[in-house]
């Protein structure tokens, strides 16, 4: 029997394991816990299989069959084996100090929780402290007032190689976390450029877990100044989960709803300086999340100013103007052409009395109180509208097309509308 020193103190060097006559008792705290770690050497699979069973009672992420690593019991064999071995001989410190590494890079690879493998990782340890407390008491090892001595032995071991476990867990999970936020922006990038199969469906749900067949709205937030600039963090939503997509031009932001409505959404959004966002319907299922960043890419084009917080739902005929803005241009043209004939100062102080009117529901006595200026005033200037335009806002149909043209001018400008009708007078004739 050869001898090594752990901790400043000299002691037998054990190069063979297998069961201790009762006479080989030592009085020694250091031969007494080395009795005992051959004696649980010895009992092999058996003391595995009961430290395998406590770490599935008291740790729920073991517990799961699903969740489970499934190499528990050979890695806990393993670990045992290894560690008891270096209790007997360190020169074989190395190998339970390149297994615990080993054990740390492996569970982050996996994505375990750190919390749950520390605490497996007690238990274990726990569980090889109470191995020596039997087999002591039952073979009458030694004097049992040296099992305090032997605590602190098992203690320290313990702590040390839960460190090594640690930090060689948190230096991977780095890594990890990047390549996975990585593969997120990827696949939710990909989910929301077009329409998928079902099978990458059910597998982009498992990477971003989101249900396939959740509750989704999107939003887009664009910025119209350099002033202009998103929230850097996603809002947060009670009973809400939120992906944000950055891109080139604006940022999106996918919502899965659960059960919440979309109010809650809109109003966790903030517009502030420089920036407007738009708001998609609810769409049922991931493969219709494409479809959602269309729509909250018109409700966006709706918005009229900056800090304004669009909802397609809300302005579904501005959606219909933005969503073909060549018809809508082309019919506000046909609408309001007879007006720029006229002299620029008479023809905004029609189009303003227009606006108002309609903005006040076609009450003129409302407009003319936001304007300053007589119900009569305001009654004369539509009615000399309706002259020059050949339109009577009586008419349904009229007042349709009417505000349709009115809201395109809003939405896409004068120039745009202009634009058009150059376009329209240059077409030859056929």
């Amino acid at each position: 029997m050869h001898t090594s020193s752990v901790g400043g103190a000299v002691r037998p060097r054990v190069t063979t394991v297998g069961p201790l006559p009762q006479a080989a008792a030592d009085s020694s705290p250091l031969q007494l816990f080395d009795h005992a770690c051959r004696r649980l050497l010895w009992r092999g699979t058996s003391f595995t299989d009961r430290v395998v069973h406590q770490i599935r009672t008291e740790v729920p992420h073991y517990a799961d069959p699903v969740l489970s690593p499934p190499d528990l019991k050979q890695s806990a064999d393993t670990g045992i084996r290894f560690g008891l071995e270096a209790a007997l001989d360190p020169g074989r410190m190395v190998d339970i100090e390149r297994y615990t590494r080993e054990l740390g890079i492996r569970r982050a690879e996996e994505g375990r929780p750190l919390d749950e493998v520390m605490h497996a990782f007690r238990v274990a340890g726990s569980e090889v402290w109470n191995g020596i407390i039997s087999v002591v008491e039952r073979d009458g090892l030694g004097d049992q007032r040296h099992l305090v001595h032997v605590a602190e032995l098992v203690w320290k071991m313990n702590d040390r190689d839960a460190v090594l476990v640690a930090d060689a867990y948190r230096q991977v999970a780095k890594g990890v976390a990047s390549r996975h936020d990585e593969r997120v922006r990827l696949i939710l990038a990909a989910v929301l450029e077009s329409r998928s199969d079902p099978a990458f469906i059910q597998d982009a749900a498992s990477i971003l877990n989101l249900p396939p067949d959740g509750r989704f709205a999107v939003a887009e937030l664009r910025a119209t100044s350099p002033f202009g600039r998103a929230p850097d963090a996603v809002p947060e939503i009670r009973g809400m989960r939120v992906l944000r997509h950055v891109g080139a031009q604006r940022d999106v932001l996918v919502a899965h709803l659960g059960g919440r409505p979309l109010d809650a959404l809109a109003s966790a959004l903030d517009a502030g300086p420089g920036m407007r966002i738009g708001i998609s319907p609810v769409v049922h299922g991931l493969e219709n999340l494409p479809r959602a960043r269309e729509m909250a890419g018109l409700a966006l084009r709706t918005c009229r100013a900056d800090g304004e917080v669009a909802r397609l739902d809300a302005r579904l005929p501005d959606g219909l103007l933005v969503s073909r803005p060549d018809l809508s241009a082309e019919l506000a043209l046909r609408v309001l052409r007879p007006l720029y004939d006229l002299e620029p100062a008479d023809r905004e102080t029609l189009i303003d009395t227009l606006g108002v009117w309609i903005e006040k529901g076609g009450s003129a006595v409302q407009a003319a109180r936001h304007m300053l200026c007589h119900r009569n005033t305001v009654l004369n200037r539509l009615r000399r509208f309706e002259q020059i335009t050949g339109l009577e806002l009586s008419r349904p149909r009229d007042l349709v097309r009417l505000t349709l043209a009115f809201d395109t001018l809003q939405l896409l400008g004068p120039a745009a509308v202009l634009g058009c009708g150059e376009a329209w007078d240059s077409e030859p004739e056929s």
